[in-house]
């Protein structure tokens, strides 16, 4: 059977194909690689600068099966730069957290305690956590006396360490603070308990007292007040008496 050359159809079907060459395909790690280093995570972006190495050395073992090089080594680079940035920018923004919670700590002692002393027991309460601790004006008047009268007005303070409090609600952040007063008298040490309520548009916190307690070598002055753990001496049971071995004085 003889086919017609000028017919292109003609011979079509029975002339061999040859496969297409493929090219080499593109590193699925190095593709990872980049995605996780761009995460700003110091951790997260640091180890997609490690699979940036995995990567390359995947692409030079494939004998250009693979592609991506390029990529692979961006994705070190970018690893590194970001985690540092971020870790400086973390930084940075915890400094930034503490120095507003040591600022607001210190106006809300600074005002409690002054106002207190001048008898202004609604503008000490304006500081303090009304909520959850309740107050009475006589306590606020007796301490804000008591304070005066020993030691003088506040001159100054200082904020030193500032921990979370313990057992407390994640809802409802509290700190421990230690602090410096400096009065007429003297320095004297202080602790305080402070709730904390963030201000969103500033990216701060404002800071209400719940307790205070000031060391004074005349003794203790603590607001709220503590009931005294001492025990009465009319407390004694009557038949309460030291007994005496016989043959002793007083015995019968």
């Amino acid at each position: 059977m003889m086919t017609d050359p000028s017919n292109p159809h003609t011979d079509a079907g029975l002339r061999p194909t040859s496969p297409r060459p493929v090219g080499p395909r593109l590193s699925s790690l190095a593709v990872v690689a980049m995605v996780v280093a761009c995460l700003p995570c110091p951790p997260v972006s640091l180890l997609g600068a490690v699979l940036g190495l995995m990567a390359m050395g995947r692409i030079r073992q494939a004998d250009g099966r693979l592609r991506g090089m390029t990529l692979a080594k961006t994705s070190i680079v970018v690893g590194i730069l970001v985690s540092v940035c971020s870790l400086f920018l973390l930084t940075s923004l915890r400094d930034y957290l503490e120095r507003g919670q040591q600022t607001a700590i210190s106006e809300s002692v600074h005002v409690f305690l002054t106002e207190s002393a001048n008898d202004n027991a609604s503008g000490a309460l304006a500081h303090w956590d009304l909520v959850n601790t309740p107050l009475p004006v006589e306590d606020v008047e007796t301490f804000g006396a008591m304070v005066n009268e020993r030691l003088g007005p506040l001159k100054s303070l200082q904020v030193g360490k500032v921990l979370p409090s313990q057992n407390v609600s994640m809802f409802q952040p509290q700190v421990d603070a230690w602090l410096i007063l400096k009065f007429d008298a003297g320095t004297r040490n202080a602790t305080g308990q402070f709730v904390l309520i963030p201000v969103l548009d500033t990216m701060t916190f404002r800071t209400k007292l719940k307790s205070l307690r000031i060391e004074d070598p005349a003794g203790l002055m603590i607001i709220p007040a503590q009931p005294s753990l001492e025990p009465d001496a009319s407390d004694e049971a009557p038949g309460d008496v030291e007994a005496t071995a016989p043959g002793e004085p007083g015995s019968a």
